[in-house]
């Protein structure tokens, strides 16, 4: 399934990483423990990009360090707690990664940025993760040519994996754009950050009308109802923007 990424053969590992490795480096509370062991059937380490097997120079400055990328599998017996599990994977293996977590034949990417905690060297501090929505085998297929190492920039590891977040981002921000019939100008043009700046927007658009809609069904004065719907309206109109 990652034939279309182009990422080199002596990059490959394909070793399992057992939940033993999660559950003693990583600080997980009982209900942690039980989504993984309830929640996740596999996972896999099957690609490690280091220096000396794809040729990109590691990267290190005051707040990142970047050696290595990986691309780790994780097979889900359900679509449930993906986030929790992404990020729990992600901050208790110190390494930028592309992660794909697979249900059936449904397919999740996720990726962070990770950098050193101020207080804590020796600790990473997780960034915002980025994630697709679960996909279908021709739609993963089509995001895996945006994907493809040979397209991505080479000069380090922080510019490889900067593209990776950023076509993932802009790979969500189309699929928005498309579903929602959003109106929006040069979308083929949008960078990665503005792809996350206009998620960033859609999301907090969304959770106003939620609380609205919440607010909405308590509400018993008729003034203050027509107040909410008409907020309401005005946000569903400006989502149409964004």
């Amino acid at each position: 399934m990652y034939d279309a990424l182009h990422i080199p053969a002596a990059c490959k590992v394909d070793n399992v990483i057992y939940k033993k490795l999660f559950y003693e480096n990583g600080v997980l509370s009982a209900a942690d423990k039980k989504l993984f062991s309830e929640g996740i059937d596999k996972i896999t380490w099957r690609y490690s990009l280091k220096p000396d097997n794809c040729f990109v120079k590691p990267y290190k400055d005051a707040t990142r360090e970047y050696g290595e990328v990986e691309l780790i599998e994780v097979a889900l017996t359900r679509q449930a707690g993906e986030r929790r599990i992404a990020e729990i994977i992600m901050r208790t293996i110190p390494y930028p990664m592309l992660l794909v977590l697979q249900c059936e034949n449904q397919t999740q990417l996720w990726a962070a940025h990770q950098r050193s905690s101020q207080n804590d060297s020796e600790k990473n501090v997780l960034e915002e993760p980025v994630c697709t929505g679960w996909m279908d085998s021709a739609e993963f297929g089509e995001l895996s040519v945006e994907l493809d190492f040979q397209t991505l920039r080479h000069g380090n590891f922080y510019e490889l994996y900067s593209d990776l977040v950023d076509r993932i981002s802009i790979h969500n921000a189309r699929e928005l754009m498309h579903n929602s019939q959003c109106i929006i100008h040069n979308c083929e043009n949008l960078t990665g950050e503005q792809a996350r700046e206009l998620l960033a927007k859609r999301q907090a658009t969304e959770a106003k009308i939620a609380a609205l809609r919440a607010e909405l069904k308590r509400e018993t004065q008729f003034n203050r109802k027509v107040e909410i719907n008409m907020e309401i309206k005005i946000l569903e109109k400006e989502r149409q923007t964004l």
